[in-house]
């Protein structure tokens, strides 16, 4: 979920493959075995400690959209052995160590089922999500798709986090923005946007930070 519209023929030949190829996080990504650059926003937000995202050892997280399964690795390192991420993908993945992987439409009911089966009755400490739409090149619809994805991961994020949990999610910058940052505000005492050094400075995603959520804005599942 969340994968560039662009097939693998067009991006050989684009400007967009230059610049990915000729990117110092791609490079870095390719020496240190991480499976996208996308590993390293995650990781500048955590150990940033003005950003106040503490990942305790025990704490149960799930990734939404997670394919390639870039923040499920890292989020298994901060959550260790006692632990829990799970990550939920439409598309198929490599088994990732310490990561409870699902395949399927988190929006789903299948999906919701085979969750609170990998949960075991925990309750969630923090919601997290890179997806990006499948992009049109009509900027208004993309950022239309971006908005529908954020509303359903603070949809998803009011079913499962406990009181005082945190949500991180990837969003553009543009109409319905404003309307969104507003309804995320209810649901979480402070919200923050963050744009991590490692996301291009050409691109206009960055990603929104909603801190300790509301007991009384919780959904029951």
């Amino acid at each position: 979920m969340g994968m560039s519209s662009k097939s693998k023929s067009d991006r050989k030949t684009s400007a967009w493959f230059q610049r990915h190829a000729n990117d110092p996080h791609v490079k870095r990504a390719q020496r240190e075995g991480k499976r996208s650059r996308a590993a390293f926003k995650l990781t500048e937000i955590l150990d940033n400690e003005k950003h106040g995202l503490k990942i305790k050892r025990n704490s149960v997280v799930v990734d939404l959209g997670c394919a390639p399964g870039s923040w499920s690795v890292e989020l298994a390192k901060y959550v260790g052995p006692e632990g829990l991420v799970i990550g939920i993908d439409l598309l198929p993945l490599d088994p990732v160590n310490g990561v409870t992987l699902i395949q399927g439409d988190f929006n789903s009911a299948e999906g919701q089922q085979a969750l609170a089966e990998a949960l075991q009755g925990r309750q969630v400490d923090m919601v997290v999500s890179d997806m990006a739409p499948e992009m049109a090149g009509d900027k208004l619809v993309d950022q239309m798709r971006m908005i529908g994805l954020n509303e359903m991961t603070l949809y998803f994020a009011s079913q499962y986090l406990r009181p005082g949990g945190d949500v991180l999610m990837k969003t553009f910058m543009g109409e319905g923005y404003d309307g969104f940052r507003r309804d995320l505000g209810k649901s979480f005492q402070k919200v923050k946007n963050i744009k991590p050094a490692a996301s291009r400075k050409t691109s206009s995603e960055f990603f929104l930070l909603g801190k300790s959520f509301r007991q009384e804005a919780r959904i029951e599942v």
